[in-house]
């Protein structure tokens, strides 16, 4: 069966993360609201629309 190398890269990021964090699902939560906050700028809302401001 044909691997896509992409879908395998996420893959292995996300085992990465969660390796992290214990696999503790609260924890991995916390990692990416953190993150979010981190990177407001490319955080895109439900109706398309940036939350962030770009450069902040």
């Amino acid at each position: 069966m044909w691997k896509d190398p992409i879908v395998e890269e996420i893959h292995t990021i996300r085992e990465k993360i969660a390796l992290e964090c214990n696999y503790d699902l609260k924890q991995i939560i916390a990692r990416l609201k953190k993150k979010e906050k981190e990177h407001m700028d490319r955080v895109v809302h439900q109706t398309g629309q940036r939350i962030g401001k770009k450069g902040a």
